[in-house]
């Protein structure tokens, strides 16, 4: 496995094989696989219960009623569809560029069609070759993943493809400038660099991670208003994202053997290093994970 570290690649065409990614992040994750930042409403929660709490808090504003079309980019494996379909009477898709988690959705889809739940779709493409409609959207921690370039690309789709009050919903990891630290106050030496660099060119796109507000560099905020959208609430996440790594680095740590096995030491201890350094760096203010609520406007301008 080379490149980029991560579990959103489009595999080879070809007959399916067990993919060795779905079960070394099956290690991690808590039984929704839920690959983003939880939501503890109490400290003793599960990692489950506070995926699912995540979830209702998304979904919660959405906005959503029975009869709507979801859009999801970003599904992964389908836990915010899901959600959706049994809690809130909506029909879901799902979008992701990983085959094996196509087929994971898609299977999972299937078994509530034959029980007779809203009708849920997942597509094997990125948003760029989405050209239908939806009432409402919602993009959680697949931004992270789209090079700086298309982050404007990717709000003027969002505003296209939704209704006047229209509702897209962004929960992303955010970053701070050297500038925006020394402004908050957070202390910031040249110790910390190395990792965010390891960060960038690993886990992500290999673009830094972008701000919450401003013009220089531009922020996420100021990237939805260009395209039209009113940013009603943003919502920083960032105790309950040290938690969530916690979770997962503790799960890993505990399935060190099996881990090497499928993915080798090197993987293995890449994401040791980034689930733990983030987790350090969520806790000293450096990063952040911030929920943006973006409605589009009643008429057009």
């Amino acid at each position: 496995m080379t490149g980029h570290i991560t579990n959103r690649e489009v595999h080879s065409p070809g007959v399916a094989q067990p993919d060795p990614w779905d079960e070394f992040f099956s290690l991690f994750l808590d039984p929704t696989r839920t690959y983003s930042c939880a939501f503890w409403t109490r400290p003793d929660d599960t990692l489950e219960q506070a995926q699912l709490s995540k979830l209702d808090l998304v979904l919660g504003k959405c906005d959503l009623r029975p009869g709507m079309t979801l859009l999801d980019v970003g599904c992964g494996w389908g836990s915010a569809i899901l959600r959706a379909m049994d809690t809130c009477g909506v029909n879901t898709i799902g979008l992701t560029v990983s085959r094996s988690q196509y087929r994971y959705v898609r299977d999972q889809l299937a078994d509530r069609l034959v029980r007779g739940r809203p009708c849920g779709q997942v597509w094997l493409r990125g948003w760029e070759g989405f050209d239908g409609h939806a009432d409402r959207i919602t993009c959680i921690e697949a931004f992270e993943h789209f090079h700086r370039e298309r982050y404007a690309d990717f709000f003027d789709f969002a505003y296209r493809t939704l209704p006047a009050d229209g509702v897209l919903v962004l929960q992303t990891i955010i970053g701070y400038s050297s500038d925006d630290l020394r402004a908050r106050e957070v202390a910031h030496t040249s110790a910390d660099d190395p990792f965010m660099r390891f960060q960038y060119e690993t886990i992500f796109a290999g673009d830094p991670l972008p701000p919450p507000t401003g013009r220089d560099p531009q922020g996420v905020s100021a990237y939805a208003e260009d395209a039209g959208f009113t940013v009603t609430d943003i919502q920083p996440l960032g105790p309950h994202y040290a938690t969530t790594l916690d979770h997962w680095a503790d799960a890993l740590h505990a399935h060190h053997d099996r881990a090497i096995e499928l993915t080798g030491p090197e993987i293995y201890n890449a994401y040791i290093r980034y689930l733990t350094g983030c987790a350090d760096h969520a806790r000293s203010g450096h990063i952040d994970v911030m929920q943006f609520t973006c409605t589009k406007p009643s008429t057009e301008h």
